[in-house]
């Protein structure tokens, strides 16, 4: 399933070395949900009726949902915690909730792109940040699934399960380490103090999961999973 979503996120990639904070993903996971209203009522009724966008809202509320998700994801992203699925119920709560972000934002860019709404007196624009968190989110699980115990098909929300290669790129390593993909090729050189080690697959070069993980370890914009 996560190649789909991958191919989705990453085609409005924001360069790797973005800092994010939970705050703006927070607002931005608002203005999204807000934005998707928006967009949805100029679509059918031509405008922005604050009574209909009122009503709507208070049949989805969804704020508060969309708002918890993106506080989940950006702690597994940014900050390496993730709650596991260790039962059916957890299961279905958690694949819900972190499809209900994805298909959120997936959705919400191309209304806000076309009909750019003005919700509430502020002009609602595309969820580029969130998108970046959770292609963050993806290349992480990548990571957590070739090198964590804890990890596998089953412990994971759906949206984050993918098959795994048993490497990583140069710009997977850039965006866990919220570096430049630059650094990360200087990092690379044999003259490098830590120095990263590569091979070629095909025609890319690579880095094995295990030696991207212990070189992520020694930098400050990388912080080690830790799951519950």
């Amino acid at each position: 399933m996560s190649s789909y979503w991958r191919k989705q996120f990453e085609k409005n990639f924001i360069p790797t070395e973005t800092k994010l904070g939970l705050d703006e993903i927070l607002q931005e996971a608002q203005d999204a949900y807000m934005g998707w209203l928006g967009a949805s009522l100029t679509m059918f009724h031509g405008q922005v009726d604050d009574s209909k966008l009122t009503n709507l809202d208070q049949i989805f509320q969804g704020e508060a949902r969309i708002q918890t998700v993106a506080n989940d994801c950006y702690d597994y992203a940014i900050n390496g915690r993730l709650r596991l699925i260790k039962d059916g119920e957890t299961e279905d709560q958690i694949n819900d909730a972190w499809g209900c972000l994805a298909i959120l934002v997936l959705s919400a860019r191309p209304g806000i792109e076309v009909f750019s709404p003005t919700v509430r007196g502020r002009q609602r624009y595309e969820p580029k940040k969130i998108e970046h968190l959770l292609f963050h989110a993806l290349v992480r699980a990548r990571l957590d699934l070739d090198t964590h115990a804890k990890f596998d098909e089953d412990s994971v929300p759906a949206l984050l399960r993918q098959d795994t290669t048993g490497y990583l790129t140069l710009r997977e390593i850039a965006v866990l380490g919220q570096m430049s993909e630059r650094a990360v090729r200087n990092a690379a050189q044999p003259t490098a103090a830590d120095q990263l080690k590569t091979r070629k697959e095909k025609n890319q070069t690579v880095v094995d999961s295990s030696e991207a993980l212990r070189w992520l370890k020694g930098r400050r914009g990388f912080v080690v999973t830790r799951a519950d």
